[in-house]
């Protein structure tokens, strides 16, 4: 099975979003894209900033992402890494909502 393309991954998790209602949107970064490392997907969950750094199964974060993350969670928000809607599940800890 062939492993998913960030553009894959990153419409699952938006599909995701959307289904639970989370305001959110899709960063398109640049070469004057600032601060350096601003992660893929912004929003706002349950009143906290959000950002969603999107990797491949085999994707590594770079430092400037990294500390972009660090950054919003030192500031209160809700900041990881996600390599599939599970991670964003888990992420946003809202697991007991897929449960029957």
């Amino acid at each position: 099975m062939k492993a998913q393309s960030e553009k894959e991954i990153t419409k699952a998790i938006r599909g995701c979003l959307k289904a639970l209602g989370i305001f959110h949107w899709k960063h398109w970064s640049g070469p004057m894209t600032y601060p350096k490392g601003i992660s893929d997907i912004l929003g706002i969950y349950k009143g906290k900033f959000l950002a969603i750094e999107i990797k491949r199964a085999d994707g590594l974060l770079t430092q400037d992402q990294h500390d972009f993350l660090r950054a919003v969670r030192s500031h209160g928000g809700i900041a990881f890494m996600a390599r599939s809607v599970d991670d964003v599940i888990d992420g946003l800890g809202v697991r007991d909502r897929f449960l029957v």
